[in-house]
């Protein structure tokens, strides 16, 4: 199944509106705006974990200040992706789809954190996150805290939120072939409710990299929304005001984000309410807490970004779609390199980290990213080269286990070894600052990750 896939009436639903040079009207039953809404987060996370803020870039990406991040689009358009291409299929396949996807990105959630601590380990080189060896008791009880997502290293606490939100997906999901969607709605209003009541991942004991309860409405909330993607077009078809209704929402989206970078001179105490008081930082509280009015912003936001994608089309696709649309593809792919290209540059002659004109931050940004859409470009021609080779590709499905195998188990015999080097609780390895200064990443459903 081609991994945006949508139900068999979906066409007849895109041509029920008319087509036009400016709107989306791409053939095919893979919607490439989910593709390129996706790619644009993992960009905008890429650049935003980089650091160089000072970038023309960073213009674009947010730098992590805005009234919603890379994160909010990822969480939704993830549950919104999954509920799209899991209706009118059969719930076993579904669940079962949904179940091997929570495996993929578990296991790329411990192995980011096993694979470059042992990096960490083994080398001087210098890393996103930074390995307090000496805060674990050993390498065995960091190993059993990094399986267990009690522990993570260089950003895998990006990917916990997926890995868990996925998890209770199956139950979800199951829940909605079967009719009971009043339920999960339900469900997530409680969860979200005693999120709002102080139970967070800290009482789960699991290192998310943001409070899980308060944002579970993003990830069901578009679950619910892209299940129930065709009920909801019909509907809002039928409604004579909807263009008023657009453009209000776009005139509000615009206004609130003007306002906003201008420091709040106005309208301080709506400013207050949408972000929680923290007019300066919204972001954190956001991750912690999410209040009501951040979560409606944030609901408008996500209209506001469809609406772009889906009006703009005919000037977003041929100018940035050939670096978004790959991006979003290749979703899990793209967020783990990201990870890597990040030590690349950190480890190239002459990188500046924060020292260097607006100008020169921007070419080592810009190449960054070239550097990312280039290994994604070549992960895509392999893949189809071997699609083309029938001999090749099932060998090569059937040693993935030992290969995944193998890779951790040279990460654990590297972390291991420390034993032997009476390393264990003297020190650090590895001497970047992991600082999570955007929420983004990799959504965890078949369009996310592809690749």
């Amino acid at each position: 199944m081609t991994t945006a896939d949508a139900p068999p009436d979906e066409r007849d639903l895109r041509r029920s509106a008319p087509p036009t040079r400016w709107r989306y009207a791409e053939p095919g039953r893979r919607d490439l705006r989910l593709d390129l809404i996706r790619g644009y987060a993992l960009a905008a996370m890429a650049v935003n974990h980089l650091g160089l803020h000072q970038s023309y870039v960073h213009t674009v990406s947010g730098r992590s200040s805005f009234l919603i991040s890379a994160a909010e689009v990822f969480l939704f358009v993830s549950g919104y992706t999954l509920g799209f291409i899991s209706f009118g299929r059969p719930a076993a396949t579904a669940v079962r789809r949904l179940v091997n996807r929570t495996w993929a990105v578990y296991l790329a959630t411990i192995g980011i954190s096993l694979g470059l601590s042992a990096v960490a380990m083994a080398t001087t080189l210098q890393l996103w996150g930074e390995f307090e060896i000496g805060t674990h008791q050993g390498p065995l009880s960091w190993l059993a805290d990094v399986v267990t997502m009690r522990g993570v290293f260089n950003g895998a606490d990006i990917l916990i939120a997926y890995v868990v939100y996925l998890g209770v997906g199956v139950g979800a999901l199951w829940l909605l072939h079967r009719g009971r969607t009043a339920v999960v709605i339900a469900a997530t209003v409680a969860l979200y409710a005693l999120g709002a009541a102080g139970f967070g991942a800290e009482n789960l004991g699991i290192a998310s990299f943001r409070a899980l309860l308060p944002n579970a409405p993003l990830f069901f909330g578009g679950l619910v929304i892209g299940y129930h993607r065709h009920t909801i077009d019909r509907w809002w078809s039928s409604l004579s005001l909807r263009p008023v209704l657009d453009v209000a929402v776009m005139v509000a989206a615009v206004g609130l984000g003007v306002v906003h970078a201008a420091g709040w001179p106005v309208l301080g105490e709506l400013g207050r309410v949408i972000t929680g008081g923290a007019l300066d930082e919204p972001l954190w509280i956001r991750e912690s807490v999410m209040p009501i009015g951040a979560l409606a912003v944030v609901g408008l936001y996500m209209r506001a970004v469809w609406l772009v994608a889906d009006r703009a089309w005919g000037v977003l696709r041929p100018t940035l779609g050939w670096l978004l649309v790959p991006l979003g593809q290749a979703g899990l792919f793209t967020f783990v390199l990201h990870l890597v290209a990040i030590a690349v540059m950190f480890n190239l002659p002459g990188f500046p980290y924060d020292d260097a004109s607006r100008v020169e931050a921007t070419v080592w940004v810009l190449g960054y990213l070239g550097l990312i859409r280039t290994v994604v470009e070549g992960q895509r021609r392999t893949g189809a080269w071997l699609a083309e080779r029938p001999d090749v590709a099932p060998r090569l499905r059937s040693a993935r286990p030992v290969l995944v195998a193998t890779a951790m188990g040279v990460a654990m015999l590297t972390v291991g070894s420390t034993i032997a080097a009476d390393q264990w609780g003297t020190g650090e390895f590895g001497d970047g600052e992991d600082e999570i200064d955007d929420v983004d990443d990799g959504a965890p459903d078949d369009a996310e990750f592809d690749g």
